[in-house]
């Protein structure tokens, strides 16, 4: 991000961030809360993008509810040639953020021991809830893609280890923390080759360096907010 901010213009830099949105009964953002360790201009930026995007509004007995939801965003960041800020801001998804990391990421977890010994690889989709007190409560994993599910009691252990010690800062309606179920897909894979030159460094634009990143993963973490966002967040 500090790249963004010296002035290199055929420089951007890409990152990954969080949101705290405060919403009302219409679903219009009110106030943005961005991690303080973002410089200030990028806060304000990402700021005033959100504060134009529209959610839905959770309910309540038939009845629209102010909230509190978390984002977690795909952005980049350049100084145009001006020397204004240029920000693209990219919706990954909306729901609990994880309190273990800084940026919201969910650390991943341990690859059992036993599934390196045996050279098994596999991506499960694992399904938890987040409880109001913010801890996960597991609920189900399933094969994706060719996971042979027969390889499932590898990895079984470690990813309920997982879930059971994840934290989460849960969403709110009316003031009240809510439940909240999210599937992450999970990927343990033994390929060591190189990985390709940085998005940072083959991006052009602001648009193409988030286009980039969203094409990194196919699949992606989702949740069942209460809190969809209806537009916005390209």
């Amino acid at each position: 991000m500090e790249a963004a901010q010296a002035g290199n213009a055929d420089q951007p830099v890409p990152f990954k961030t969080k949101a705290t949105v405060w919403l009302d009964e219409q679903g219009v953002p009110q106030q943005v809360e961005t991690p303080e360790q973002l410089p200030s201009a990028i806060r304000q930026a990402i700021g005033a993008q959100i504060k134009e995007w529209r959610f839905e509004p959770a309910t309540v007995g038939g009845q629209a509810r102010s909230g509190v939801t978390h984002l977690m965003l795909d952005a980049c960041a350049v100084e145009g040639a001006a020397g204004q800020l240029n920000l693209a801001l990219g919706y990954v998804y909306g729901g609990p953020v994880n309190s273990q990391n800084a940026a919201g990421l969910t650390p991943p977890p341990r690859y059992p021991v036993d599934a390196v010994r045996s050279r098994i690889q596999g991506t499960w989709m694992v399904t938890y809830e987040v409880l109001p007190d913010g801890t996960a409560r597991w609920m189900s994993v399933d094969p994706q893609g060719d996971t042979n599910p027969k390889r499932l009691g590898y990895f079984e252990p470690a990813l309920r280890q997982w879930v059971s010690q994840l934290r989460y800062t849960p969403e709110e309606v009316d003031g009240h923390a809510i439940s909240t179920v999210v599937r992450i897909p999970v990927g343990f894979s033994l390929d060591t080759s190189p990985k390709p030159a940085s998005r940072k460094e083959e991006a052009r634009t602001g648009r193409e360096c988030v286009a980039a990143m969203q094409a990194e993963s196919s699949m992606r973490t989702a949740s069942d907010t209460q809190f969809k966002l209806i537009s916005g967040g390209s």
